[in-house]
This record gives C-alpha cells, sequence and structure tokens, in this order.
C-alpha cells in the first residue's frame, strides 16, 4: 500500500445518498426519496429529487446479481421510479441502458467499493504497509500531533450526550468544505436528525470523528455502524485551509485504528468512488454498480440519454485530463477556489 504526497480527503462521491440506516441485509425495497443526479465532473449540473423505490443493501451479506434481475423483484403494476445503491453485481456487468418486463434498467455506474477488514491485528495490518510508506505515514500523524499544544490530535463522539456537540464542530467545518461548497454535500443540523443521531448512539451506532490540527478543529468523519458490525465511511469534511497537514490521511488513520480496537466492528466499509485515499488504506473490494430503474416510456429515456451523454462526456473529459497528468492539479485548484 502505498502512501503518496498526492493524497486527498475524500473522492466526490459518500454514501449520503440514504442514510446509514436504510441499509438493509436482504434484497427489500424501500419506499423513500432519492437524487437523480447529473455530474460534469464535480459540478452538479441537476438534481432532482424524486419519489420511489430504494434498494441498498448490506454488500457484505448480498449475493452480487445482474441488475436486470432485479426487474423481477417489483410489483407488474407499481410505476414509481426506482434507484439502486451500491449493489454488489457481476464481475461482467458494465455501464448500460436495457429493457425488461416495461421497464428500462439503466446501469450508470459500476466500481470497486473497498473496505477494510477490522478483525484481525492493527499491527499487523500496518506491517502490511511498505516501509516507505509507513514511515511516510508516521511522519504525517507526528506533524499533526506536533502541531497541537492544548488539545489530542483526535477525539471520538459515541454517546447520545456527545451528539450536539459533534452536530456543531462538523457543522463548522463542513460549511466551508468543498463537499458543502462545491458537490453540495449539506451537513444537517435540524432536530430531526439531531434525535435519529441520539437514538443510534443508544443502540451504540453512531461514531463520529474530528481532528485537530493547530487546537482546531479541521476534518471530520460520520461513521454510524450498520448490519453485522460493518462501520460506514458515510460523511467527511475538512477545512482546505489545513491541507498541507494531509488531515484526510491522519484522520482515516485513527479511525481505522478505532475500528480495531472495537470488538463489535468486522468491517469498515470505505463506501463508493475508488479514491486513492481508500486505495491506500483498503484489504479488499466487493464489484458494486449503480443503477435507475424507470417505467418505459419517453419521457424516461431522454432523462436517461441526457444522463448518459453527459456522463459519458464527462468520464471521457476526466480520463483525458488524467493521461496529461493534470487531473490531480485541477481538482485540488477547484476545491482551493
Amino acid at each position: 500500500m502505498d502512501i503518496s504526497s498526492a493524497e486527498k480527503f475524500a473522492d466526490s462521491q459518500n454514501c449520503s445518498e440514504s442514510t446509514s440506516q436504510d441499509i438493509d441485509n436482504t434484497q427489500k425495497w424501500k419506499f423513500s426519496t432519492f437524487s437523480f443526479k447529473i455530474q460534469i465532473g464535480e459540478f452538479c449540473a441537476v438534481n432532482r429529487t424524486l419519489d420511489g423505490l430504494v434498494l441498498q443493501p448490506n454488500i457484505f451479506d448480498f449475493n452480487a446479481v445482474d441488475p436486470i434481475e432485479l426487474v423481477s423483484t417489483f410489483d407488474s403494476t407499481d410505476e414509481r421510479p426506482a434507484s439502486v445503491i451500491s449493489c454488489p453485481c457481476l464481475p461482467d456487468t458494465r455501464n448500460s441502458i436495457k429493457r425488461e418486463a416495461g421497464r428500462v434498467v439503466y446501469v450508470y455506474k459500476t466500481f470497486h467499493r473497498m473496505h477494510v477488514s477490522a478483525t484481525g491485528d492493527h499491527q499487523a495490518y500496518l506491517d502490511s504497509f511498505s516501509k516507505k510508506s509507513l514511515a511516510t505515514l508516521r511522519r504525517k500523524i507526528n506533524k499533526v500531533d506536533k502541531s497541537n499544544t492544548d488539545k489530542s490530535s483526535i477525539r471520538v463522539f459515541k454517546n447520545a450526550e456527545d451528539v450536539s456537540e459533534f452536530i456543531e464542530v462538523a457543522k463548522s467545518i463542513s460549511k466551508v468544505s468543498y463537499q458543502e461548497v462545491l458537490l453540495g454535500t449539506v451537513f444537517r443540523t435540524d432536530p430531526a436528525w439531531r434525535k435519529e443521531l441520539e437514538g443510534m448512539a443508544n443502540e451504540n451506532r453512531f461514531r463520529g470523528y474530528v481532528l485537530y490540527i493547530e487546537d482546531t478543529a479541521v476534518a471530520y468523519n460520520y461513521c454510524p455502524i450498520y448490519g453485522n458490525g460493518v462501520m460506514l465511511y458515510d460523511l467527511s469534511g475538512y477545512k482546505p485551509d489545513y491541507q498541507k497537514y494531509s488531515p484526510g490521511t491522519v484522520l482515516q488513520y485513527h479511525v481505522i485504528a478505532e475500528a480495531f480496537a472495537e470488538p463489535t466492528v468486522r468491517y469498515y466499509d470505505l463506501c463508493q468512488g475508488e479514491g486513492r485515499h481508500k486505495e491506500q488504506f483498503a484489504t479488499d473490494s466487493i464489484q458494486c454498480c449503480y443503477a435507475y430503474i424507470f417505467p418505459f416510456n419517453l419521457s424516461n429515456l431522454a432523462l436517461i440519454g441526457t444522463h448518459w451523454a453527459l456522463e459519458t462526456t464527462s468520464d471521457r473529459l476526466v480520463s483525458l485530463l488524467d493521461r496529461m497528468g493534470i487531473k490531480d492539479r485541477i481538482k485540488t485548484f477547484i476545491r482551493r477556489r
């Protein structure tokens, strides 16, 4: 595992499509709202909220499927649109548009969802890093530790009485982070969200982590526990002014150390997206996909066609910038602006 100097705190995807407790152990559709987004790189061009059905399975307890097989689980009279969120799929699954039983199945993203197996020994896990990578990681951790004089580098929030303070601290970070400013991933502060987190804390399923640099709260991770001992890398953010400290790398190290220390945690699920920072820490991955399933009609075909065209254009542009060796520099420039 290589810890490079080009690390980023998080990629443009996260698991906030649906709340973590909605992740199910079985193949069950749930009535909910979901987002139909059209993005050009990291810019969201269209973001429509639709009412329909959502499938977001626990990837560790769900058999891989061909997305078109999911149509057979619908009521034939149900005309609602559906969203398939990070569902384990077969290795040969590709982005596609197919018609099945009066519905159009649009697979718009396939990826390897990475995770850390946290049931072993933490030191053995660190020993899997190369000597150079581990030395670089420790240097970054020490740099953060030495910057603090009054506060510990990491603070863990897990009790119901911690929720209000975590929300306050996390929001102060999120409101200046590129995740909220650029991507529109707003960290909620409403009473319903607060009550929800308190309920999760009472069930020992709430985890919040805050990294301090120069005695200032600089980065946060919200990592709820779902299913049978799976901790989810759900929401994150950091203050861009402190990027020189590699806050994401250091915070991710501490979160993983906490996961190994928790007897009830089997996996640290790094969620969708294949960011470089995830590749550095992951021990394994599961191939997953995103899909929309809509009733087959001209209006929905036009919507899907627009999405397909812009996604394809965006992917080709990103690939070109990557081959030119300037993708990371452009991303950094945009996020700082």
